[in-house]
């Protein structure tokens, strides 16, 4: 068995998408001052990597809270831009889809990274993933959508429907390919809020 950890560390250098709050980590106390080492930090809730949940866009849509447990976890597929026709070629059934681009490894330069030129994901794996009624689709981009894009085609569509979403995921290359993994993404148990960073696990044989 192995563990491949698919989120971004986190720390005041992180860079953050350009509308979204900056990170703080800052030191409460000090365990020569106060006997205890605290931490404070604020971010926002898609920091790094994360879900969306419906709410996010979706005017009265779901909240993290209202998603069982078992939302965030199940049978996965890898796929890539070249893949994309293979996925449903046995009829094999999965409850999530992650979309590797390769773009997760330019995480550290933001200006390329939240920049115009990313990968667009096909219109095509998005009709797929609701066909197949899975229950999240992640993928190494910062957004599903293309940059600047104000209708938020893939986010309207995929959260209509209630299908979690996970974003700049990392490591995608330690996957597998067209072949099932079992995915771990559990959001922090917030109440009422749109969305969460996450610790995203891949668990292989």
């Amino acid at each position: 068995m192995k563990y491949i950890d698919l989120s971004h560390p986190i720390s005041n250098e992180m860079s953050t998408y350009p509308s979204d709050p900056d990170i703080s980590i800052v030191r409460e106390k000090e365990i020569h001052l106060d006997r205890t080492l605290l931490h404070r930090f604020t971010m926002g809730t898609h920091t790094g990597t994360h879900l969306d949940a419906p709410a996010h866009i979706i005017s009265g849509g779901k909240f993290l809270d209202d998603f069982p447990l078992s939302s965030f976890i199940g049978k996965t597929v890898k796929v890539d831009i070249n893949s994309i026709s293979a996925l449903d070629e046995n009829g094999e059934r999965f409850d999530g889809i992650i979309v590797d681009t390769g773009w997760y490894r330019y995480f550290n330069n933001a200006n390329k990274y939240y920049g115009s030129g990313r990968p667009e994901i096909p219109e095509i794996l998005v009709r797929k993933a609701i066909e197949m009624d899975i229950k999240y689709f992640g993928c190494d981009l910062p957004s599903v959508d293309v940059s600047g894009s104000k209708d938020k085609p893939i986010h309207n569509a995929l959260l209509g429907k209630d299908i979690i979403i996970y974003e700049s995921l990392t490591n995608l290359n330690k996957l597998p390919l067209l072949t099932p993994f079992q995915f771990y993404g559990f959001p922090l148990p917030f109440i009422g809020l749109d969305g969460s960073p996450v610790r995203a696990i891949g668990m292989i044989h």
